[in-house]
């Protein structure tokens, strides 16, 4: 599938998940309530949507472009892979 296709199946899922007040958060994920995520909406159609533990641990910036919009984060801390608890 082209990076294109994969956004659009993200958009179709997306809305009949929140239909039913759930939404997979696009960085990591994981499915919360509507209540529990940050989500973009354009049009009528959810264009993003992040869990609170995302949107909490990043900066984001949504910017318009011709072909939609442009989403971009940064982690606040440093991403530890394989580290022990």
């Amino acid at each position: 599938m082209t990076p294109e296709e994969l956004q659009r199946a993200w958009v179709r899922q997306a809305q009949a998940d929140a239909e039913h007040g759930v939404i997979e958060c696009r960085m990591c994920k994981h499915r919360s309530g509507l209540d529990e995520t940050t989500t973009l909406w354009r049009n009528g159609m959810l264009v993003f949507a992040l869990c609170d533990r995302c949107a909490g641990s990043h900066d984001i910036a949504f910017s318009p472009t011709e072909a939609g919009v442009e989403v971009r984060a940064r982690r606040r801390g440093p991403l530890i892979v394989g580290g022990h608890r």
